[in-house]
């Protein structure tokens, strides 16, 4: 009996002593698991182990704790950073000039900034997962961003927008997961060229019709023409026409100029421009009669004063005026009306002329423009440029109404002086 409860007591040793030494191997491998963890924990937020310090087998897991709250912390300030430049760059995107998009690989959109949703007239929640061509509407547009996902190469087009005058320049870039898509309206750029290259074409028109009949007046003069007194006479007499129409587009050329740079400052005062209006019609009279036109003169005489440059305000009267006899058949009529609109004056001139296509009327102010070089009827082409120019100088506005066949009225504004 008692060896068999001997026996028994051994074996309960042994069985205590086994469990003992399974439980330090598990602590054991738990404390290098920790230890591993949280060596991974700190080289994650880049915080060197204290080789220098000895913890109890029991701080392993307090010491995990701190390492993860460390990488916490680091996790928190890279999402910040992370969140701070997000909004940098929607800020970029919110104010550059170009439109710019994101597209997947199947040309679908996934990000667009505000200039690219005027530029196409979408929203940006309506637009994104919406196909390119469904925002472009171009087929040529479309292609140019296709190209770019297909060959993986960055692709560059300029578009004129189908039904519009609108032009628009396309760079799509090839991206890991689609394409970045700049888009630039060009349109300004176009038209301010398209006016470069009609400036260039219509001085050079004006300078070489007078050069042209200079040239082949002296020639004349050379070939004989000159021992004939009256002939001499007749053709010097054309060549002093000649370099005074020169003379006078220089004139008016610089003074364009004086005034658009501001050199030319504006003597202002109160004015009656009713009366201003009566001298310049007076003066131009006498021309109007030789082209059988009728000049009338419709402004009441207790208008408010308005402030101006009296010689500018003439020059402006003057121009508009002279315009209108030149585009206006015989036994035709030409009205000076004005009326009070809030703090301005309004003074328009009316003529019963040939009219202006709808085409070209907004381009009438501009220098050396000329509806119709066939019917121009002589002049530089620079009197409603300059009126336009004199009358912005003085806060005031100017605009041409016209209907083909029937006539124009161009009107412009001055601020009364108590304004």
């Amino acid at each position: 009996m008692e060896g068999i409860v001997l026996a028994l007591l051994i074996l309960l040793t042994l069985a205590s002593i086994s469990i003992t030494l399974l439980l330090l191997r598990r602590a054991s491998a738990t404390r290098e698991g920790l230890r591993a963890l949280t060596e991974m924990a700190r080289r994650a937020v880049d915080t060197p182990a204290d080789s220098s310090a000895r913890m109890a087998p029991g701080g392993k897991v307090e010491e995990l704790a701190e390492a993860l709250k460390l990488w916490e912390a680091k996790l928190k300030s890279i999402t910040g950073d992370l969140a701070e430049e997000r909004e940098k760059l929607a800020a970029i995107l919110s104010t550059i000039g170009a439109g710019v998009l994101l597209v997947n690989k199947d040309s679908e959109v996934t990000m667009l900034n505000q200039t690219a949703e005027r530029l196409f007239g979408v929203s940006g929640e309506s637009a994104l997962g919406r196909p390119f061509i469904s925002l472009a509407r171009d087929h040529e547009m479309d292609s140019i961003v296709r190209r770019c996902l297909e060959t993986n190469e960055k692709q560059v087009g300029a578009v004129q927008v189908a039904g519009s005058r609108r032009y628009l320049e396309l760079a799509a870039t090839p991206l890991s997961h689609g394409a970045l898509v700049l888009v630039q309206d060009l349109t300004n750029v176009r038209r301010l060229e398209k006016m470069r290259r009609d400036f260039i074409g219509n001085i050079s028109h004006e300078l070489r019709t007078p050069i042209a009949s200079l040239k082949a007046l002296v020639e004349t003069l050379q070939d004989g023409a000159i021992a004939d007194k009256d002939v001499a006479q007749d053709f010097l007499h054309r060549m002093h026409v000649e370099t005074d129409k020169l003379a006078q587009m220089a004139s008016e050329l610089s003074e364009l100029s004086r005034i658009e740079s501001g050199d030319s400052p504006l003597k202002l005062k109160p004015l009656d421009v009713t009366e201003v209006a009566r001298r310049v019609v007076e003066r131009l009279r006498p021309q109007a009669e030789r082209a059988q036109l009728e000049l009338i003169l419709d402004m009441p005489a207790n208008l408010p004063p308005v402030m101006g440059d009296e010689d500018r305000v003439e020059q402006v009267l003057v121009n508009v005026i002279h315009n209108a006899i030149k585009f206006t058949p015989p036994k035709g009529k030409i009205t000076i009306s004005s009326l009070v609109e809030d703090d301005h004056v309004l003074i328009s001139v009316s003529d019963t002329g040939i009219g202006i296509p709808a085409d070209d009327l907004p381009r009438i102010f501009e220098r050396f423009y000329k509806v119709d070089q066939a019917r121009s009827g002589g002049g530089t082409g620079l009197g409603l440029a300059i009126a336009k120019h004199i009358v912005q100088a003085h806060g005031g506005r100017i605009w041409a109404e016209s209907e083909e066949g029937k006539g124009t009225t161009v009107a412009f504004s001055l601020p009364t002086a108590k304004s």
